[in-house]
């Protein structure tokens, strides 16, 4: 006789993070990125790719920290320049 497949499934589903784990992990991962400017297009849009492509995820995460910019940058046509905006913190206030 076979045993529950269920079971096991909801036990390995109760091991799993959670969306904002995995989100926040994207995030900080995204924010490591030597030579990525906070608040730029290309940060948002980098977060935006990688948060509902799982393969470019996959790639992302995978790829050495030296090639990580060079990818987003092929992947995502925007500016790496910081983008104002006034409600943006800018630490010194």
């Amino acid at each position: 006789m076979a045993s529950r497949p269920s079971a096991v499934t909801n036990e390995n589903y109760r091991s799993q993070p959670s969306m904002a784990d995995r989100m926040a992990v994207l995030v900080k991962q995204v924010g490591e990125v030597k030579g990525l400017v906070l608040k730029s297009p290309l940060y948002w849009e980098s977060i935006d790719l990688l948060a509902q492509d799982e393969v470019s995820r996959g790639i992302f995460y995978a790829l050495p920290d030296q090639c990580k910019l060079h990818y987003l940058q092929r992947k995502i046509n925007a500016s790496n320049k910081e983008e104002y905006h006034p409600g943006y913190y800018s630490g010194s206030d």
